[in-house]
């Protein structure tokens, strides 16, 4: 079982690599990538006023899965300080970018995907489902492939449902909550 879990991350790794190279991705702390990419969709109007309307350039935001993997085995408490630290301090460098990155001085709203349920309302992150269509379904099989290969044990991989879900954070939002993004 340890040579499949050993092959399917180096596969995923090759994976996340071409990802990056091909949607120009820039690392940003440990655990955050971001790129550019232009919103299709419904406009969306956010607590703090910000509208995203259809076409408007949004940053993209991806987990780096290799470095999660790299937090190892431990109880769920222990994975999941280090990954929400980690995560606080990638947050800290989306924050520098957006106000010193010209290549992120038209992004209004930061925008990612994740199976992890409603966490980040903290900083500012507002969680809506995906709706269900065969994407979906295929990036909920994706998601199923992450949490079997770098879940750091079985407990926690089984108790996570891999429903695909929109992170939205807002650069106000961001902004507004700079100071619960403290690392220490």
């Amino acid at each position: 079982m340890k040579v499949m879990h050993r092959l399917a991350q180096r596969a995923l790794g090759l994976i996340d690599a071409w990802y990056y190279r091909r949607y120009k991705l820039k690392t940003l702390g440990p655990v955050l990538f971001v790129g550019r990419s232009h919103y299709r969709g419904p406009e969306l109007k956010f607590d703090d006023g910000t509208l995203l309307r259809d076409n408007d350039v949004i940053g993209r935001l991806h987990f780096n899965n290799a470095s999660i993997a790299a937090l190892g085995e431990g109880s769920m408490h222990r994975v999941g300080f280090r990954f929400a630290k980690l995560m606080r301090e990638s947050l800290r460098k989306l924050a520098e970018a957006a106000h010193n990155d010209p290549s992120l001085a038209d992004v209004r709203v930061f925008q990612g995907t994740t199976w992890i349920p409603a966490h980040g309302e903290v900083v500012g992150f507002v969680s809506t489902p995906m709706p269900k269509t065969w994407k979906t379904r295929l990036l909920a099989a994706h998601f199923k492939m992450l949490m079997w290969v770098f879940a750091p044990a079985a407990r926690i991989r089984n108790r996570e449902q891999a429903e695909p879900r929109l992170y939205w954070l807002t650069r106000e939002a961001l902004s507004r909550n700079l100071d619960k993004l403290k690392v220490g």
